[in-house]
Formats: structure tokens, sequence, C-alpha cells
């Protein structure tokens, strides 16, 4: 308990971004919840690979109790479910890459899944009231699943590892979100900013000659409008959201 209240207490603000970022519209619930969803493509570029800066963050009103109590007024209610829709076109290289499988990851950390398998890294904030006060970071590491799964493995510093498992069908990504519990009786945490980083590329050989294949890549045209990315999310609390943004190309 003393390590975990001076860790959380030390920790106080996320990383910020270091470029301009694609701002999709907030979408606020009837309850009192705002999502956004900030998108980063470092090309969009038809037919090229990419990587993506995905940054969520949810708030709840002051005057709202968006999370049951014992949670205090103003605390939104954790995320079950994220499905992340890519935009249309967007083709997926995952079959190339070296894979990890969860069991390992849930029983050895990163270490137990082979560093060519990571294809990501991101840091999170998370609200621990009324447990902790002060905003509690954690690190976030993201592998390529066996059988078309993505894994994030997910350490806040007021709970336990947690692994995420990713289903991946088509252009479409659904995460469940396991509870992060803090202590015996109290409310769980909420993540409440989430950024991560994925992408990469790895050289095979086809036919006798190497070839570059992209975890990411983009489609063969741009949209009329953009590329657009959508997220749906459910919470704890039955409210259901589903932010947009377009990266223009």
């Amino acid at each position: 308990m003393p390590k975990f209240v001076i860790a959380a207490l030390g920790l106080l603000a996320t990383l910020a971004m270091a470029a301009a970022v694609a701002q999709g519209d907030p979408v606020t619930s009837p309850g009192g919840q705002t999502q956004t969803l900030d998108i980063k493509q470092s090309s969009t570029k038809p037919k090229k690979g990419f990587k993506v800066t995905v940054t969520l963050s949810i708030t709840c009103a002051a005057d709202k109790q968006c999370q049951p109590a014992p949670a205090p007024i103003g605390k939104a209610s954790p995320v079950l479910n994220t499905v992340v829709n890519l935009p249309k076109g967007t083709k997926l290289g995952y079959k190339s890459f070296a894979t990890c499988d969860p069991k390992k990851l849930e029983k050895s950390g990163v270490k137990g899944c082979s560093k060519k398998a990571r294809v990501g890294k991101g840091t999170l904030t998370a609200d621990g009231r009324p447990v902790v006060e002060a905003p509690v970071q954690g690190t976030v590491t993201a592998f390529n699943g066996t059988h078309k799964r993505y894994l994030l493995y997910v350490i806040p510093e007021l709970s336990s590892p947690l692994v995420l498992v990713g289903k991946l069908s088509g252009t479409k990504l659904s995460i469940p979100v396991p509870p992060v519990p803090t202590l015996p009786g109290q409310p769980g945490a909420t993540l409440t900013k989430f950024q991560v980083n994925t992408g990469g590329t790895v050289t095979v050989k086809k036919g006798g000659k190497k070839k570059k294949i992209n975890y990411l890549q983009n489609g063969s045209r741009c949209p009329k409008g953009g590329r657009l990315w959508k997220f749906d999310f459910s919470y704890e609390n039955g409210e259901k959201l589903s932010p947009t943004d377009t990266v223009s190309c």
C-alpha cells in the first residue's frame, strides 16, 4: 500500500503528443460522459505503409455521477469493450510478422514474447479515486498476437498488469477491456487517457527476392473526405459512444 500510494502521487500527467493531430469531434452521452478520439498517421499516401498514434480520452461532467458511488461525482465510467473500425481499404500485413501468445504474455510479461512481435508502445492515465486523488500513469506495449489477435500489455501504477486481447475480423478490431481493480471494496479505476503508437515493417523473402511488408498500409485510393477512423465504446454504466476522426489525404 505505501509503495502504491507513493507511485500514484508522484505521477501527475500523461505524455503530450509531439506532433500535430487530426482531432475528431468529441461525443457526449446523456449521462455526461465525453469521449474524444485523436488520430495521427505517419503517412496518408495511397498504398504507403504507416504508423498510427491513437489517443483516447474520457471525462465526466463535474456534476454527474457517471460511476456508481462510492466513486466520486465527476469520475468517468470504465470502458467494457472497444471496437476499432479501421479506414476503408486499409491493408494489414500481420501474417508476415512474428506472433505473441497471450498466455505467455500473461505469465511472463513482455519477456514472454519475442521483440520481433512488438508492434507498438504507449502510455495511459487512470483515475483511481477515491483510493488515490492524483491521476496515475502507466505504460502500454502492443504485440502482434496469434490467430488474428492484437495484444496490449498494460501496466497501470495502481493495479497488476493487464492483457487486452483484441480479435481482428476484416478491418474491425474488437477489444474487451477487463476491470482495473484498486483496493477491495473500492470502485475500479477508469482509464481516462490512453495513447498507443502502432505500426512497423518486416522484410520477407518471396520468390527468392526480399520484400518489405507493412503492418499497416493505406488503401489504393484516398476516399472522398479522407480516411475515416471510428471507435465504438461500451461502458460499465450501460452507455455507448462512437467518436470518429478523419485524416485528410
